[in-house]
């Protein structure tokens, strides 16, 4: 089994506020705060691995009914995921472990997890640091983090580094570097995360520290619809592009198929569109969008027939 993996998100039953905000060797030297003696915080485990998977969700099929004594078992035999997940447990905020939080005692096993190769701790223990839960806010000690993780290929780690160069949330972190900004934005949307493709995209049409470039902004939209992690974050764009002609040619097929797939929120811009469309374009672009929703398996109102009306309500 490849190790090795790649994610966006942990499974539902471990679902930590932490965890979710919107993956450097590792072998750097650390300072930790508040009861936590400073210390060099080494991955040593090879190879390091990802916890959490889309593919097989490892977590959700290894712990599904464990109790914590059990997981206490593992981790004291330096099972690096049961260190992970126990570590998580103990903020408190984890469905089916409810318990007093110990902070103090999750930041350590998140720390051992991390010494014992498990990626996805790197990005928890960023947020603890970055946000100060359970310890002083250290940004320096959340940055080394964020860093680690995002170079060992957590995509939510180099989606968050590339919003830090960019200037925006997590701010404080880095001096903002566009030029930076897009080489992890680009390093997160190989691994399939749309948002970050996205993201590529307004670099590429705003010319951003690059040369502004209409078509590679419109092909990395066209990327992200397909793409695992959030594909339909790109539709609001893409309609804008083909009624625009932004890097592609004019469609208004194109456009109107992906407002209907934005679903309440694409009528205005619907009805802007069949003024200038005839009857069987708008068929077209109707029927386009229901094989999107079919293939996809989401659906909205407009798939079954209802209008949209202004007061909120379908008929």
């Amino acid at each position: 089994m490849d190790r090795n993996r790649k994610i966006l998100d942990i499974p539902a039953f471990i679902l930590i506020y932490f965890f979710l905000l919107t993956g450097c060797d590792g072998t750097s030297p650390f300072s930790t705060t508040r009861g936590h003696s400073t210390s060099t915080i080494a991955m040593e485990a090879s190879p390091y691995f990802i916890a959490n998977s889309t593919d097989n969700s490892p977590l959700w099929d290894s712990f599904e009914g464990i109790t914590v004594e059990d997981l206490t078992n593992k981790a004291k035999a330096s099972d690096g995921e049961s260190t992970f997940l126990l570590g998580l447990i103990q903020f408190g905020h984890i469905t089916g472990f409810e318990r007093e939080p110990d902070t103090s005692e999750g930041i350590r096993l998140l720390q051992e997890a991390w010494r014992l190769g498990v990626i996805d701790a790197g990005h928890s223990l960023f947020t603890v640091y970055y946000e100060g839960i359970g310890t002083r806010i250290s940004k320096p000690l959340a940055q080394a983090y964020l860093q680690a993780s995002a170079e060992k290929g957590y995509i939510l780690s180099q989606k968050r580094l590339g919003f830090a160069y960019r200037g925006s949330d997590p701010r404080g972190l880095v001096e903002k570097d566009i030029q930076q900004a897009r080489i992890w934005f680009t390093r997160a949307a190989e691994q399939g995360d749309a948002e970050s493709a996205s993201q590529l995209a307004a670099i590429y049409r705003k010319g951003l520290g690059v040369p502004k470039d209409e078509r590679t902004a419109f092909e990395w939209l066209k990327r992200a619809e397909n793409m695992p992690f959030d594909g339909s974050i790109s539709h609001g764009g893409l309609a804008v592009y083909y009624e625009e002609g932004i890097g592609t040619e004019v469609d208004l097929v194109q456009a109107y198929k992906y407002f209907d797939l934005q679903g309440t929120a694409g009528v205005p811009d619907k009805k802007r569109l069949e003024a200038q469309m005839t009857p069987e374009q708008v068929q077209q672009a109707i029927a386009l969008s229901r094989a999107w929703q079919e293939e996809n398996r989401t659906f909205f109102p407009s798939y079954y027939g209802l209008e949209h009306q202004s007061d909120g309500s379908y008929r």
